[in-house]
């Protein structure tokens, strides 16, 4: 009898283990901007499945159109002390990450529990525009401001505020770029702002001398504006517009964060071939994006997985790959195998995007959250409002 109950209290554990494990879960809500389709089909063709395969987790990839939306959610979840969470990991930067830092809603201390953090470029590590990180987010990628257009038309159409003026006038309806809602639409004014009055210049400006400064800025863009796409009366709504518009021929040059993003999308058969992306003389605007994990995640032991494993090598490396995205990468490629740092370089070498010499020289540091609302709402109100 001993023997039967010693039997049954033994196949009890069993039994209780594998309920453990049919229990245990294995979702990770991952709240992303969806308005790409090539990184959409990179996450869910090529990073879940691998997920899946290597650490048993579902990613569900939740997409958003405005990240502020779920940051919203998690400061009202918050507020309401609701501790499972409906996000499990944010890919966010900049104003959004100060307004989850200040409303005190992310994980801190995360890289502690990451193996392959080891591996990321520590300049990565220090500050998202301006603002200190503080083992509150994660790097997830590289990018840098660039143009891109069809070299069948000739030269560089421009390198400066002074020469895009130029260039405006002289081929009406031929140029535009999004509205400031729009996270590309905001980085191009910003960049022309930077070429204007100059970036150092405008860090060192109190708020109160930077609206005033920005006078000059409103006064160039509403001039070009009659000679824009639609004579300015209206604006591309988002990136993926404005790229359409280009492979269209309705205008004749395209712009993104995504340096790779002329080779994918030749690529895709969605460029003409002679496409090609250049940079601005005096530089474009250059930042990373991060992850980041919510206090209330219901998930965060695979969360905290599932980021390492988006900074290993591997999935860096696919990252990279101009067929599924061409985003630059955050690790420090000297601390990888030889091997590897063969593949990384190999993917930056192309006649149709900047050196990576060229790149490093033209990097404009990122203005602050503050500064960076600034010049949207100013945009807003004396440019887009007319």
């Amino acid at each position: 009898m001993k023997k039967i109950l010693l039997l049954t209290g033994s196949l009890a554990l069993l039994l209780m283990s594998c309920g453990e494990k049919e229990t245990e879960n294995t979702k990770v809500n991952m709240h992303m901007w969806g308005g790409s389709q090539e990184i959409n089909k990179f996450m869910d063709e090529i990073i879940a499945p691998e997920l899946k395969k290597q650490n048993n987790i579902d990613l569900n990839r939740i997409p958003v159109t405005d990240i502020k939306d779920t940051v919203n959610k998690l400061i009202v979840e918050k507020k309401a002390g609701k501790k499972n969470g409906t996000a499990d990991i944010l890919w966010v930067n900049g104003e959004n990450f100060k307004q989850l830092k200040e409303a005190q809603v992310l994980s801190e201390n995360i890289t502690e529990n990451l193996s392959n953090i080891g591996m990321v470029n520590k300049s990565t590590l220090v500050k998202d525009f301006g603002e200190p990180i503080n083992g509150m987010e994660v790097p997830w990628g590289e990018a840098q401001f660039n143009f891109i257009y069809n070299t069948k038309n000739g030269e560089i159409p421009f390198d400066d505020y002074q020469s895009l003026f130029i260039y405006i006038k002289n081929n009406p309806e031929k140029f535009t770029y999004p509205a400031v809602t729009n996270f590309t639409g905001s980085a191009f004014v910003r960049n022309i702002a930077v070429d204007i009055i100059g970036s150092e210049n405008i860090e060192n400006m109190t708020n109160h001398q930077l609206k005033d400064e920005l006078k000059i800025v409103w006064s160039y863009l509403n001039e070009i504006e009659p000679f824009l796409w639609r004579k300015g009366e209206t604006y591309p709504e988002s990136e993926g517009k404005l790229d359409t518009l280009y492979s269209n021929g309705e205008i004749d040059v395209t712009m993104g964060y995504t340096i790779n993003k002329v080779t994918s999308k030749i690529e895709a058969g969605q460029y003409p071939s002679t496409s090609k992306s250049f940079l601005l003389k005096n530089g474009t605007l250059f930042n990373n994006h991060y992850l980041a994990i919510p206090n209330n995640s219901q998930n965060k032991t695979k969360a905290l997985e599932v980021v390492n494993y988006l900074i290993s090598p591997e999935a860096q490396l696919a990252k990279q790959e101009p067929k599924n995205w061409g985003d630059l990468t955050i690790l420090d490629i000297d601390k990888l195998s030889f091997e590897m740092q063969q593949k990384f370089r190999a993917l930056v070498e192309s006649d149709k995007i900047p050196t990576m010499v060229e790149l490093k020289e033209s990097r404009v540091r990122e203005l602050s959250p503050d500064k960076l609302t600034i010049i949207n709402e100013g945009w807003i109100e004396n440019v887009g409002k007319k």
